[in-house]
């Protein structure tokens, strides 16, 4: 067998190992699927076995679900039915074997990987950190097909199974057991020993009787049809409000719920499947499922050909909102951390702000009083220099200020070890001029993360002129230890995504200049799928920001990023957005309302429709996203678009913004950005690149 290695002991005990050859996970796409039936057929036919327990020869890995390429490539509906078909019908014949089966979780055990456990009369999961279990199949646009609609409520409640996959949440096996999902939990290093006690519990017949009187199951109202449906109810509203409807999977997973209770397996089935092939042909699970791929190309990318440094201690200058997030994000990775303050006052500020962070996620059940405590305990901090020689790593978080930055590393350099890497979360000025008065600029770089830092995964890595691969290896590795996406760009004024990012809001700033209502442009590309409106963003990060931040672009790149006037005026009011309860929005009241005075900054009453304001905002970002790529800002368009889902919110249905290019044709992007250079200007001249490939009928993802 090339997937599978079954032993079978004197005892009748038989041990199917799972194990993808050539691998570091194993998943099942269609030959380990086959193997597995095959193999089941055997054992079913085999009167000598009196269970089967199944393992992982992965590290980490248990199953980490059926093989996305299968959804992915699959164009027609007969391939996706065949495919999710042939899943049911082997862990039906799983489920269906004439003695006990058990799997054995230890690492992830996700969709597919779940789903097979689902079918086993039993489950026993490690308590390691790797052991993480769940069906998130809607991140994919897709629901659990092999069963998993159908097998899990009847453990864990209707309400909590709803919950599980509609929210694609990843348990802890202890958790998994405090839920029922698992009948059994203990540390990797004792689960040969609860195997050998399952075993002789099974010997004994004993086991059965003793498990199906510890499971939960479902709750006696749950099986009232009004509490479903009200459960249903509550879950799509929900769903509504948190995805505003651009994403069917989740709605698909409660209305697959509903249709099925009470039927039996094979109909539930049939019902799950169906819905399962509607759902995978669709735009959305297509634009998912790259996304997807893109990710997983990103885990495996160093961009630098040097091994990294590994980082044990690290240093923090800067404890503001940024800093505080930034520390958080090193400590919560169990690195060391010093932080560089001012005062015992801002110290006191800032481990509270990591202390918030903790106490959020303890409150999800994620993390213990005592674990929260230990990693508290690996923050240190000093108002002077001292304690801070021994750090591997430091990161510059202070205000955007040449001079004051460059002082702040003349300072340490003479502190740190020579070896020590110096990082500047500067979110727009030139990493070669912050090096310029450093004995050894190959060490410094720019490591720029997006507010909230607890939140946001996307880091941007720029390198200087004089970074050295060493450095750029250290920090890609470093951020993703710190469970961050990174992506390196070229160094460039604005760097990536807010190079592209602030054409959008500076276009709807000119829109509302010419007359159009602040809530409708904001409501009009919330209904696109951005996840905030252009002028509550705005106001988020600060007017003054946005001001700053444009000034330094419209510098570079003169007359198309040449700024609306409005901002300039409301920074002369002070008005600053939510820091100052007032911007475009008014914050003083117990819900935000548009700001009554900002109409006295118009300069026209025109009046725009909906596609208008849309092609505006978004086409002048594709713009000015295919002359990054012109540039080499980034490496290729797939990158582009994981940085604009992560760090500036693009909706991911979507599946980025040169993907979405790609939706409306090249050529016509061409046609439209010429209509909107008549109508409003220069800055929509479509960029040489977009020219290029209207005229070889070329795609950013398909290529020509």
């Amino acid at each position: 067998m090339k997937y599978f290695k079954l032993k079978i002991d004197k005892k009748g005990i038989a041990t199917l190992l799972f194990d993808t050859p050539k691998s570091s996970v194993n998943v099942f796409n269609k030959a380990a699927l086959e193997e597995f039936k095959t193999t089941l057929g055997r054992l079913a036919k085999d009167q000598k076995i009196n269970a089967l327990f199944i393992e992982s020869a992965k590290e980490s890995i248990f199953i980490a679900g059926a093989d996305i390429h299968e959804i992915k490539e699959a164009k027609e509906e007969k391939q996706i039915l065949a495919f999710v078909k042939n899943g049911q019908d082997i862990f039906n014949r799983l489920e269906s074997l004439p003695f006990p089966t058990i799997a054995m979780i230890d690492g992830a055990c996700l969709g597919g990987g779940l789903e097979m456990s689902l079918a086993c009369s039993y489950r026993i999961a490690s308590t390691h950190a790797d052991t993480r279990i769940g069906l998130p199949e809607v991140q994919l646009g897709i629901i659990p097909g092999f069963g998993g609609t159908q097998r899990l409520y009847p453990l864990v409640g209707y309400a909590k199974a709803m919950e599980l996959m509609v929210g694609s949440k990843r348990l802890k096996g202890e958790k998994a057991l405090k839920l029922g999902l698992v009948d059994a939990c203990v540390p990797r290093g004792y689960l040969a020993f609860k195997k050998e006690e399952f075993i002789q519990e099974i010997l004994a017949g004993t086991l059965k009787v003793k498990i199906h009187s510890q499971r939960k199951g479902l709750k006696w109202y749950e099986k009232l049809s009004l509490v479903r449906m009200l459960i249903g109810m509550i879950a799509r509203k929900n769903v509504i409000k948190k995805t505003g409807g651009h994403y069917p999977a989740p709605l698909a997973v409660i209305d697959v719920m509903q249709k099925t209770f009470g039927k039996n397996l094979q109909e539930g089935l049939k019902i799950e499947r169906e819905e399962e092939v509607k759902l995978a042909l669709s735009p959305v699970s297509k634009n998912l499922i790259e996304l997807y791929f893109i990710s997983e190309a990103l885990k495996h990318e160093t961009f630098s050909k040097s091994a990294p440094k590994v980082i044990h201690q690290s240093a923090v200058v800067g404890t503001g909102t940024m800093g505080s997030g930034i520390a958080w994000a090193l400590d919560n990775q169990d690195i060391d951390i010093r932080l560089k303050v001012r005062s015992n006052e801002s110290a006191a500020n800032a481990i509270a702000k990591i202390r918030q962070f903790y106490t959020a996620i303890q409150k999800r059940g994620r993390l213990s009083e005592r674990e929260v405590a230990l990693k508290m305990d690996k923050i240190t901090f000093s108002t002077t220099y001292t304690g801070f020689e021994s750090s591997d790593f430091l990161l510059e978080a202070v205000s955007e200020d040449l001079l004051v930055k460059q002082n702040v590393y003349q300072e340490f350099e003479t502190v740190l070890a020579h070896d020590a890497i110096i990082a500047t979360n500067t979110s727009s000025i030139s990493i070669s001029d912050l090096a310029q008065k450093l004995s050894y600029p190959n060490r410094f770089i720019g490591m720029h993360f997006f507010n909230p830092v607890n939140r946001m995964p996307l880091v941007e890595i720029i390198a200087g002129h004089n970074t050295d691969d060493k450095t750029i290896a250290t920090v890609v590795h470093l951020s993703k230890q710190m469970g961050k996406t990174p992506i390196k760009v070229k160094e460039s004024a604005g760097f990536l995504v807010n190079r592209i990012l602030m054409p959008y809001l500076n276009e709807a700033a000119l829109m509302f200049e010419e007359g159009e209502f602040v809530h409708h442009i904001d409501q009009t590309l919330l209904d696109f799928g951005m996840p905030m409106g252009p002028f509550r963003l705005i106001d988020t990060v600060g007017i003054d920001i946005g001001v700053h931040v444009s000034a330094i672009l419209y510098a570079a790149y003169a007359k198309r990023m040449q700024p609306a006037a409005v901002m300039a005026k409301m920074m002369e009011k002070e008005w600053l957005g939510v820091k100052r309860q007032k911007g475009f929005y008014d914050y003083s009241g117990n819900k935000p309302h548009v700001n009554a005075g900002i109409s006295a900054f118009q300069l026209q009453k025109t009046s725009l429709d909906d596609l208008c304001i849309q092609q505006r905002a978004l086409f002048i970002m594709i713009n000015e996203a295919s002359r990054c790529l012109e540039e080499s800002v980034v490496d290729n368009a797939r990158y582009l678009d994981m940085a604009l889902v992560m760090g500036a919110g693009f909706p991911a249905f979507r599946g980025g913004l040169m993907r979405y290019a790609d939706s409306l044709g090249i050529e016509s992007v061409v046609t439209k950005l010429n209509q909107l250079r008549t109508a409003y200007g220069e800055r929509f001249t479509p960029a040489e690149l977009l020219l290029d490939m209207a005229q070889r009928k070329a795609t950013f993802y398909g290529g020509a």
